[in-house]
Formats: structure tokens, sequence, C-alpha cells
């Protein structure tokens, strides 16, 4: 039959340490006789968890013994080569589970037959499927009759996508602000710098369908290095510079969908912060600067007013941001030289993770929380590269086609989303757009005997 590799990575959820299975939290594994499962523990994060299998839920620490039948191990968990695997046979125990032997709670099932899967015995004389191109349902196998391979479909994966041109904005401009929760079918642009003119400070906001942007009601105010959250239809933008980088202000509006209305101030006037929040009614604003000052501070938004809670562990500013009121990350900044520092918002405090690959400032970030995002672009000199966050680490996927610092981003998923606008050198402020999409599942070989 097929060797099945399942890439293990640790990670912490909010509520101690986990293993996700190809990416999904303490997932749950349906195992076919006759296939061998390697569970590969040469990612970083594995580093003191060695991975077991166990007829016990929770093995050792509920009182159970390794399960050794079939079972074999190779290396340090957390180094290259590390693993540990099982040949499934029809004799196989059903119920098993995988746990870390260190530590308690990390584990999950890992079934090899039941009333509710396919018994080997069940599956001598059926006939795989072929087809000509690679297929999209998570769990199918099939032979793939170009390449001359069986393939099998699973979920989650490195999201390695595509960059692809959309429409160009009405005004080039950078520094700008993003109504940062949504597909790339529908963005928003808001404010922005554009020189010349006095000032140079927009209040233009731009609304994107997909293919084009159009110029919609101006903010009360116009500002850049400024940052904002929501979605096309409601949104909130703060603070930044009305004039000139010496002008700070603690405005706040939000939108509707037609309009902008003032609301509350901030507490600390800023400039070059993050933010994420996926209406005008529920949102974060994060870090930022007040020359000379480099903050830490965090503030909530409820609809209402803003209340400051956990600060950031590193001070710092121009940092890219996305995610929700309660589950955000943010990375990168000047702090107050370029930096990789990158931190997780579980709701109530911050949590310090993997780096970034690359150091960078202005750059800019999508996707839906704290397990999800893809940054890309950045200063100093403008960047193409694009990072893709799991939850645990990061990783280089596709380069955009233009390198780009002081752009927005905008995304409900690290698989779905755009960037728009910034500075790509000569001749400066543009209005680009790039679509980024990448499918939410990944095709494996498998290979066979």
């Amino acid at each position: 039959m097929a060797t099945i590799t399942l890439t293990v990575t640790v990670a912490n959820p909010g509520s101690g340490n986990r293993y996700y299975l190809d990416g999904v939290l303490q997932a749950t594994i349906s195992a076919i006789p006759g296939n061998t499962y390697k569970f590969d523990q040469a990612d970083g994060t594995n580093s003191g968890h060695p991975l077991r299998l166990s007829i016990t839920s929770n093995g050792t620490h509920s009182g159970g013994s390794a399960y050794t039948t079939g079972v074999t191990t190779n290396g340090t968990p957390g180094s290259a080569g590390a693993y540990t695997q099982i040949e499934v046979t029809a004799t196989t125990v059903q119920a098993l589970y995988y746990y870390c032997t260190n530590h308690s709670g990390m584990g999950g099932s890992f079934n090899t037959g039941s009333s509710a899967t396919v018994q080997y015995q069940d599956r001598e004389g059926f006939n795989i499927q072929n087809f000509s191109a690679d297929q999209t349902s998570v769990g199918q196998i099939y032979y793939n009759t170009s390449s001359g391979s069986f393939k099998a479909v699973t979920a989650g994966g490195v999201p390695i996508g595509t960059w692809s041109s959309g429409g160009t904005m009405n005004t080039a401009r950078s520094d700008l602000s993003a109504a940062v929760f949504g597909p790339s079918s529908a963005g928003l642009g808001i404010g922005g710098y554009n020189p010349p003119g006095s000032p140079s400070a927009r209040a233009i906001t731009e609304s994107y369908n997909g293919s084009s942007w159009t110029e919609v009601a101006d903010l009360n105010t116009g500002r850049w290095i400024a940052a904002g959250f929501g979605t096309q239809t409601s949104a909130v933008n703060s603070c930044g510079c009305t004039v000139d980088s010496s002008q700070f202000t603690a405005e706040a509006e939000t939108w509707n969908g037609s309009s902008w209305t003032a609301a509350p101030d901030v507490n600390t006037t800023r400039r070059s912060y993050g933010a994420s929040g996926a209406s005008s009614t529920s949102g974060l604003m994060f870090g930022g600067r007040n020359v000379p000052a480099y903050f830490a501070v965090t503030e909530s938004w409820d609809g209402s007013s803003w209340t400051e809670v956990g600060d950031l562990n590193t001070a710092r500013a121009y940092m890219a941001g996305n995610g929700t009121q309660t589950s955000a990350v943010t990375a990168s900044g000047l702090a107050p030289s370029p930096t990789t520092v990158s931190e997780t918002w579980n709701g109530s405090s911050w949590t310090e993770i993997t780096e970034l690959s690359t150091a960078r400032h202005d750059a800019s970030m999508f996707g839906s929380g704290n397990t999800d995002a893809i940054i890309s672009g950045g200063s100093p000199n403008p960047k193409a590269l694009t990072e893709y966050w799991d939850g645990s680490s990061w990783t280089e996927v596709a380069d955009r086609a233009s390198a780009m610092n002081a752009g927005a981003g905008s995304g409900a998923s690290c698989t779905n989303g755009m960037t728009f606008g910034g500075l790509i050198g000569p001749p400066g402020n543009t209005g680009i757009t790039e679509e980024f999409s990448a499918a939410a599942f990944q095709v494996k070989t498998l290979t066979t005997s």
C-alpha cells in the first residue's frame, strides 16, 4: 500500500502546548490497514515532545503504556529525520491514541478501523478512480493518469499560492489604511499620503469590488500612517498624522458603508500602529509611535469607547497586524530598528512567538486570526517577500509580483487576500493591487510498493 506522512508541529492555542498534524489541531486520524503512517517530527517546535502511541487516551499520563507493535522511532524530535511510524495491519488495535511522553494533554486519536471506517478486507477489489488532473475533495484517494501516480487530498498544508494583478486604485498613495477583514473581492482603502498638495494627508476612501476601485465618501479628517479595521461596510479608522509627520491625532471615525462619522478619541495619541477587528463595533489597535516614543499600548474598541488592555511584549511602530478583537497576530516593525518580532493575542494577553525569517517594517498583512496570516512586502528597500504563519512557524511562500512597502492589506483568511497602494521606489507612490489566492487543501503523492 502506501506510506502516509503526517507533519507534526507543536503550538500553544491558548491552553498549553498541543500537537498539530498537517496544521490541524489534535487531528483525529482514520488509518487504513495496509498503510504505514509516519509522524514526521523534524520541525523544530517538536523539541522536547516525543510522540508515541498507546491504547489509553493520553498514554502514560493516564496510567497507560506505549503501544509498540509495528511501531518504529528514529532520531530526536525537533531535528532532521526524526519520526515515529506505525505499520497498520488487519490485526492492529483499532482504537489508538498519540501522546507526548513528556507532557499531558497534547495528543489525539489514531483510529485503525471501526464500524465508521473501512476495513482492509472490505477494500479488496475496490476500484480506485482515474483522473487526468488533481482533485480537490479532502479525503479522496485517486490515480492521476497524467503523472502516473496515486494521490491523496488532505486538509491544510502551506498555502504556496499565487499573486495576480487586480484593479489599480484611482489615487496612488502610500501609508494608507484598510478595512482588514474581508475577501479580496471586498476591500476598502482609507486615507494615505500623496504629495504634492497641502496637506499631503488624504481623506480619500476607495471601495474594491474584485476588479476595480470606486471612490466613496471621504474621511472627515485626512490622515496617513493611521490604521483601520473592520469590513467594507463596517469599519473604523483612527489616529495618524493629519498634516505632516509632526501633526498627530487621537481622532477616530466609523464607516457604515456609505459615510464616516466621528467617534470617541483613542486614549493614546499615536501613528504607525497595527490593528485587527471584524467590524466597526469590535476591534483592537496596538503599538505605534509618537515621536520619539515607541508604544506597547493596546486598546480595545467596543463600538462606543476605547479601553486599554494588555500591552505588547515589545514596543514598536510600523508593524503589520491582522485578525479579530480576540484572536490576532502582529509581526515586524521598528523597535527602533527593523525587527523580526512576532506576537499573538488571545483576547487578554500577547505572547511572543517564532520570529519572522526577514526583519522588516511597513509590511502588509491579512488573515483570520492568530493561527492564520500572510505578511508581504516591507522596508528597508521595497520587498516582494511573502511569509505564511500557521500558528507555530513562518514559512516563505510565493513572492509578490511588485516589491512594495507602506501599503495596506485586507483579507479574512490566508488563502484569499489582497494588498494595495504603497511605495515601489521610483516613481514612488502606487495604486497597484495584487490578489493572493491559495487552495485550502494539499495534494500528496502516495508512495506504493
